[in-house]
This record gives C-alpha cells, structure tokens and sequence, in this order.
C-alpha cells in the first residue's frame, strides 16, 4: 500500500480531546470522591497489551505494516523515553496504564476519579518519572487533601511521596497555585515543586518581578522582568534571553504540548502569537507561533501560526508554507506527516512533512472510524484516537503483514 497524493479535508464528528493530566489543564473526569482508593499502590504487569486486529482500526497507511494494541486508555496520554502513561475511566476510579512503546504494560496505579492530574518529567541522575495525584485520608472536620506521588516511571519505584500538594495544578509540569477564594481566574501564587524530592523548589513569593510559566523535564521556566530565563534541578541558571517581541511578562505562558525530545516549546500570550524557544539553551527556533511539533523521522519541525504552517529544517530555513482556509489546531507531526484540525469544520488536515501538501493518508477503500495520531515518540510510536478511545501503534512489525488479504 502506498499514500495516495490528494487533497484531505477529512471529516472527525466530535474532536475534543479526553482529559490528559497538566498539560492539557483540563477538568475532572468525574465528581471528586470523598475518600482516596483502597489500593493506590502500583502494581507491574510486564505482558502484551490486547493486540487489535487490522480490520478493526482503520489507521494512517504508514502506520498500517505495526502491531496495534489496546490498552483500554480513555484519554489521551503522555510520553516521556519511549513510555506512554494514560489512564481509562471505571466506575468507581481511574486506572493509569504506563506501556512500553513495544505495546508491553509495565504497570497499573488506581486513583480516585476526580485525580486525572499528572505529570512526566525527570527526577534523579534524570531518570523518568511519573508523578499521580492522589486524595488523603479525610482530616478530622471530613475534607480531604490533594497529595502527589512519584514513582520510576519503567519500573513504578516509589521514590517519593505521598506529598501534599501546595493547590491545583496551574501550568506545565509540577507548577502548583495556592488556593484562593475567587471563583475565577489563575489562582494565587505559584509553587514549582522538585521532581527529585517531592518539595518545593521555587515560590512566585520569592520572586521580586518574576513568574512561574512551567516546569520541563526538570528545567524551571520563568520570567524576571521583561526576561524569559531556565535553570535546571540543582537551581544553576542555564540561560536568559528577551520574552519574544509583543509578549507582555505578566501575561506570558507556554502554549501547548512540548515534546520531550526537542524541548522546542511556544512562549506566547492570550492574545498574540509568541515564538518557540529551544528550552535547552534559549535559542529561537521560530517567530510568529502559536503551536510547534516535531516529525523526528524527516527531522522537521511544523510550526502553525493561525492559518500559517511552516515546515523547518535544523537550521531555521523555511522549507515549506501551507496556508489554509481556517485557523489550525495543531495535534502533532511524525511518520512524515503532520496533523492538524479546522476546529470550525470538525476536520482533519494533513500535511505531508516533506513539502507542505495536503494529502489523503487513509485508505479510502475502508470504512469506519480513523485513528488519529495524537502523540508521538521519537521512534515513532504513536497514540491515535478512535472516537473515544485511545490506542498504541507499537514499534513492532507485525511479521503477518505481508499474509494479509
């Protein structure tokens, strides 16, 4: 099978993504429980998600030759070296699945309905780590307390916690808020947490003219002044540069995802374009930018700004531009395509990496649902929704697929 090179537009019915943890900063699957679950403890797993049968999703053409497992997600998850921890919704409480991009199930965590907040980044000697919220036992006046737990996230080793949380999450990784009395708003001021020991690394209160906008994979993202500067764990400044040009300090957020790979993030405002950044050494990878994404297989980097997409190489030049109709939503870009939605028509756009076209990446002989990527890893496993579930196109061949009818 081969991609055929047309034009599509391809119609999805519902987009909106499932509840995914901090990053995406959404609200509660469900009505928060009044007592935590019975038992949080991870437990390892180690056996082959459910593997899905061809016929039965109907996926990318390039994606078509890959195993393709079930792990019962309900929400779209997060990937951190190669391992993709999400969560499906039961009953009574959610249960987290991290899984080897291989399709294997490392290990499960239950967690009470209302704690789909978590978070991936790096704790000691940088090793991943997976951070869940969890609810305390009920004080002596019956309110409970928002706790975090951290756990290697191949192995689940507990390595610290439980720890109670400063507030709600309020921006990118372990970046909490204090509570306030205001129904509305960004909540009080921020506290940034350490990911190698649970406890507070940096407060807004101790900031003379600074914000938090987010912790990354250990590297604190904050501004000082009308400066945009990282420092790592041990608190070592890496760099400080100028906030992009029209992006005002007290209103200057990250946009988006980040991929854990490049780091390449998008610092911007409410109501303005912003750049992306190389979180890693300040360097400015692209102006006018609202969302970024990575195809790591053609080494591109897809910016969208409006109705803008751009594709870059290494050195910042522009080797292609697609403009459309309709502002894009960016979902994320690998295996030569990226993909992206027109939130007005309920679409799909997809955009071939290499030179900017709009291709048709199904085959238009099946029927049924699609499976959209969502999230990528470096070596090219990928979460894709169907409708509402979410599924894991391994890294493995499936050695049947040349048997195929």
């Amino acid at each position: 099978m081969r991609r055929r090179g047309f034009l599509a537009a391809l119609p999805l019915g519902l987009l909106g993504l499932g509840a995914c943890g901090p990053e995406g900063g959404s609200e509660p699957a469900g009505p928060a429980p009044a007592a935590p679950v019975e038992h949080p403890e991870p437990v390892q797993v180690g056996e082959l998600a459910e593997v899905v049968e061809y016929t039965e999703v109907r996926l990318p053409l390039e994606m078509t030759p890959m195993v393709v497992v079930d792990p019962g997600w309900t929400a779209a998850p997060l990937e951190l070296d190669g391992i993709f921890l999400g969560y499906r919704e039961e009953e009574d409480h959610l249960r987290f699945l991290a899984v080897d991009q291989d399709g294997t199930v490392l290990w499960r965590a239950d967690r009470p309905l209302g704690c789909t907040g978590y978070v991936l980044t790096r704790g000691a000697q940088k090793a991943p780590i997976a951070v869940l919220a969890d609810l305390a036992a009920p004080d002596q006046d019956g309110t409970t307390a928002t706790t975090l737990t951290a756990y290697d996230l191949r192995t689940a080793e507990l390595l610290w916690g439980p720890a109670r949380a400063p507030g709600p999450q309020a921006a990118v990784g372990l970046v909490y808020s204090a509570p306030t009395d205001q129904a509305m708003g960004e909540g009080g001021p921020r506290t940034a947490l350490s990911g190698v020991t649970g406890e507070m690394r940096r407060g807004e209160a101790d900031l003379a003219d600074g914000r938090i906008l987010g912790e990354h994979l250990g590297s604190l993202v904050r501004t000082e002044g009308s400066e945009l500067l990282v420092s790592d764990a041990e608190g070592e400044e890496l760099w400080r540069s100028p906030l992009p040009a029209g992006v005002e300090a007290d209103r200057a957020r990250l946009l988006g995802t980040i991929d854990p790979t490049t780091s390449f993030a998008v610092i911007g405002d409410q109501d303005s374009p912003g750049a992306v950044i190389d979180l890693a050494d300040g360097r400015v990878v692209a102006e006018e930018a609202n969302a970024v994404a990575r195809d790591h297989v053609l080494e591109i980097t897809v910016v969208v700004s409006g109705t803008t997409v751009r594709g870059l190489e290494d050195d910042g030049t522009e080797k292609w531009t697609h403009e459309d109709p309709e502002p894009l939503e960016l979902l994320c870009a690998g295996e030569r395509l990226a993909y992206a939605v027109r939130p007005e028509e309920g679409t799909l756009v997809v955009l071939d990496t290499n030179h900017g076209l709009m291709v048709q990446p199904y085959d238009v002989d099946q029927t049924g649902p699609l499976a959209v990527p969502q999230v990528f890893s470096a070596d090219t496993a990928a979460a894709v929704r169907v409708e509402e579930q979410y599924l894991l196109v391994t890294t493995e061949f499936d050695e049947d697929f040349g048997l195929r009818e």
